[in-house]
């Protein structure tokens, strides 16, 4: 896409030169003439350097599409002269969210290039449209500026800091990765003991060897494997977040756990992992509020879509976002409500019963600064924490006592 712009010298200039040439007329000056037709036909040659394209190829692209809040992310725009002669200066624009990435690009001699290296402000959480690049080039006189469009939008990702939560493989998610039960089943993993056949039994779990020296038919008996369905529920409520740095850490803390249940070996609950953040309540008189399940389907896709998580005016209370949570996931065992430190202890029993009986439900309750503790409230555990690495150690120790 090409765009040619009058600047507002460019306008100043053929005004000026328009007057003098009417007023040079009109009073028969042949100075002013002079100026008056100079001026216009300055203003006509730097309106036919602006009808000419540039010859110049330009691309860019993020050297890293998805970093960290916090860490170094770079533009690197390339600029090269594809032609067998000397190419003038431009300048190089590039929209980085709301703000504009400027860069000049010298004179290139003939079939070289320039690669360019530019930083880009990553000190918040965001998905930031990056592009399309414009290039801008100007009559020596500045009077015509022309603007060319290359390239498309992309999106960089800005993730939430994460910790690693190594030990989660225990304590609350203990069965994560199939550990035994004490329900007993005829077919499964773990062996538990031999009992006598009775009609019905698969015969394929008849153990011959016991049959023989008993003259019975003796068949295995197994403990039934359980895998968790792990939730995670983030609050959006303005109302419950002090600050902006509160709310962070609790989306930094939804990371976390969502991002070790998704890389635990669940290969066969490629879901059992589901971050849920709060869409807007909705309007008196429509559809009830929802929630929205975020993907799972891999670590990146994650954080990608919880870059975007914002609080929201109007979003559901952790009652009724712990209610719509658990009505959309029956098959539930572990639930954790990540919300700041404004809500009580009443809403927070509220919001745990919500899920049915025998769904553990763990509240992490987010104020910087706070020191970490770990209370229990019934079948409700609450822990409090005031860094990212306090979540580490809280559910060490609440997992050491399970």
């Amino acid at each position: 896409m090409n765009f040619r712009v009058v600047t507002s010298r460019g306008w100043g200039w053929a005004v000026v030169a328009l007057l003098c040439l009417v007023v040079g007329v009109a009073q028969g000056w042949i100075e002013l003439i002079g100026l008056g037709v100079a001026g216009l036909l300055t203003f006509g040659l730097a309106t036919l350097y602006a009808l000419f394209r540039h010859s110049h190829e330009v691309s860019f692209h993020l050297a890293h599409e998805r970093v960290v809040v916090g860490d170094e992310a770079q533009l690197v725009v390339t600029v090269s002269n594809p032609t067998g002669h000397s190419l003038a200066s431009l300048d190089v624009v590039v929209p980085v969210g709301e703000q504009q990435v400027e860069t000049l690009v010298g004179r290139l001699r003939k079939a070289a290039q320039d690669d360019i290296t530019l930083p880009v402000p990553t000190e918040h959480r965001g998905m930031v449209q990056v592009g399309p690049a414009r290039v801008i080039r100007q009559d020596p006189l500045g009077l015509i500026s022309r603007e060319v469009v290359h390239g498309d939008v992309r999106t960089l990702f800005i993730h939430p800091r994460t910790i690693g939560l190594l030990s989660m493989s225990t304590g609350f998610v203990r069965d994560l990765e199939g550990n035994p039960t004490r329900d007993l089943t005829g077919s499964d993993l773990s062996f538990h003991a031999l009992r006598e056949y009775v009609p019905g039994d698969d015969r394929r779990n008849i153990h011959w060897k016991s049959t023989a020296k008993t003259g019975q038919f003796m068949v295995r008996q197994f403990e039934q494997t359980r895998r968790s369905h792990l939730m995670i529920v983030l609050d959006t409520e303005p109302e419950v977040f002090a600050t902006d740095d509160e709310f962070e850490l609790a989306v930094s803390a939804a990371a976390s756990l969502g991002v070790r249940a998704s890389t635990g070996r669940l290969s066969a609950l490629r879901e059992a992992a589901r971050e849920l953040a709060s869409r807007r309540r909705a309007e008196r008189g429509s559809a009830p509020a929802r929630i929205r399940a975020m993907s799972t389907v891999s670590r990146d896709r994650l954080l990608d879509e919880l870059s975007g998580v914002h609080l929201q005016e109007g979003s559901p209370s952790i009652v009724e976002l712990s209610r719509l949570a658990s009505a959309q996931a029956a098959d539930v065992s572990i639930a954790f409500l990540v919300t700041g430190a404004a809500v009580d202890s009443k809403t927070l029993h509220s919001a745990s019963v919500a899920f049915p009986a025998g769904v553990e439900v763990v509240v992490v309750s987010c104020a910087p600064e706070a020191s970490p503790v770990t209370r229990r409230m019934g079948r409700l555990t609450v822990a409090t924490i005031g860094r990212l690495d306090d979540l580490q150690q809280l559910l060490g120790k609440r997992m050491a006592v399970s």
